[in-house]
């Protein structure tokens, strides 16, 4: 459905609306709310992104309803339920069929003091007022109960032109609250628009200022983009670093740009060319695997070097991302399970290269571990960001099936059985050793050897344990 003309006329233009709301549960009940409101005589309308993505003809998720409906009133009409301090914030959210919807009354922001949030939020009377402190002219819409569409600052026009703008002087805009200069960016990559140049102009200017955000806030906004297909976070990243914001929250990343690669292997380009190009092979929205492939090659931004004929060289890279992952996962505030899957993915990419010549045992232990399918993502955009010519989907697939067969084979359960053989007390019994990591040592050496070699006899495995604590 799409409102971007007027070239029906008022009658059709709402039969049309009512067509498409009968086809959106959750718009159906939004508009349901619009009409409680009015019925009491105030005004009501869908509010923010919403409004862009009809216009654009995509279906609304999340939907935002602003009104001049005092909160006293509304909770009249319904039990309204406070996220927080919202309430303090003229904010209430109110379920209609099945949905809950944030209701907000029409309001005006005082000053920005600190980058973030507005010392003071007026409660007004005018939509327009409250459209004038919205940060994109494509987010400050409104549409009515009937499909007509309030847009006081030109966001249909700047939808159809595919360009980004601010509502109103872009300094102001980005200068009251920081984080909107990387929303710009995550726009632009989502819609596949472009940043218009004085607001662009004015992310350069302010750009530094995104030192001074959380980094949580930081955290939330990558990880928005990266739930995005790989290609359109990869403009996310571009923009970015055409900003000068890239350099200031992900440094690591910048640090690749220009680094050489062996074009025989790597045709594609330098090395952050090789990330750039693996992220828009990518089609999986999957914020962590698409991180995880922006981060795989990381350690190479500290690890280069040269051989004797100037071929470019990135020994012990993988092992070097490790720790600059845990550098960032400390800096964004990462939660252990992101952090443990990154590390995976990052520590374990080049090993899958080489799965076939592995032992089982070694690859059992890598099909088996939670994160193996974030592992398939990032070597198929590793090695398919090169070029098909080094590899065929076939081949690649050959790989991965064998690789899970050989986990079918000797898979988690096999290898639990097996450690409950290679008991750390029988270990203990066997060799006289005191509890500590001698007697681990024992374990996973002996445990690998079981399975590498199908070995399940208890005398046997008795007899490596004595002959591996000889040594």
């Amino acid at each position: 459905m799409s409102f971007r003309g007027r070239l029906l006329t008022e009658a059709e233009q709402l039969e049309r609306w009512k067509e498409y709301v009968d086809t959106v549960p959750i718009l159906r009940s939004a508009v349901a709310v619009l009409q409680k409101i009015s019925k009491k005589g105030y005004k009501a309308y869908i509010t923010g992104g919403t409004v862009r993505d009809i216009i654009l003809g995509l279906k609304p998720h999340d939907i935002d309803i602003a009104t001049n409906m005092p909160i006293e009133q509304i909770s009249s009409l319904y039990k309204t339920y406070d996220i927080g301090k919202s309430k303090d914030f003229g904010i209430v959210v109110v379920r209609e069929g099945g949905y809950s919807y944030e209701v907000a009354q029409f309001r005006e922001d005082g000053r920005y003091l600190d980058g973030r949030r507005p010392e003071t939020v007026k409660v007004i009377g005018s939509f327009q007022k409250d459209a004038e402190r919205r940060d994109f002219t494509i987010n400050a819409m409104a549409v009515d109960m009937n499909g007509n569409i309030i847009d006081y600052f030109d966001g249909r026009k700047d939808i159809q032109n595919k360009v980004i703008r601010t509502v109103g002087n872009p300094l102001d805009r980005f200068g009251e609250d920081y984080l909107r200069m990387m929303r710009a960016a995550r726009f632009s990559a989502k819609l596949g628009f472009d940043i218009e140049p004085e607001t662009k102009k004015a992310a350069k200017t302010l750009a530094t200022n995104i030192r001074d955000l959380a980094p949580e806030r930081i955290k939330d906004e990558i990880w928005k983009a990266a739930a995005q297909s790989g290609d359109k976070f990869a403009k996310f990243l571009t923009e970015l670093d055409d900003m000068g914001i890239l350099e200031l929250i992900l440094p690591e990343l910048t640090n690749l740009k220009g680094l050489e690669h062996n074009l025989e292997f790597h045709p594609e380009g330098h090395v952050w060319d090789h990330v750039l190009t693996a992220l828009k092979a990518n089609q999986v929205a999957d914020p962590l695997v698409n991180l995880a492939i922006l981060l795989h090659d990381v350690g190479k931004g500290v690890t280069f070097d040269k051989k004797p004929d100037g071929t470019p060289i990135y020994y012990g890279h993988a092992e070097e991302g490790v720790k600059l992952v845990n550098q960032i996962a400390d800096r964004l505030r990462m939660s252990a399970k992101e952090r443990e899957t990154l590390l995976y993915a990052v520590s374990n990419h080049m090993k899958f290269h080489k799965i076939i010549g592995m032992k089982p045992s070694k690859i059992a232990k890598l099909v088996s571990d939670e994160n193996w399918d974030v592992l398939v993502a990032v070597a198929r955009a590793d090695e398919f960001a090169r070029g098909q010519k080094f590899m065929s989907d076939t081949d690649f697939e050959s790989i991965v099936d064998t690789a899970v067969q050989i986990k079918k084979k000797w898979g988690a359960a096999t290898m639990t059985k097996m450690m409950k053989i290679v008991d750390g007390n029988r270990v203990m019994e066997l060799t006289g050793l005191s509890p500590g990591p001698a007697v681990g040592r024992i374990i996973k050496i002996v445990t690998d050897w079981a399975i590498d070699n199908n070995v399940t006899d208890q005398d046997e495995i008795d007899k490596y344990i004595l002959q591996v604590a000889k040594k």
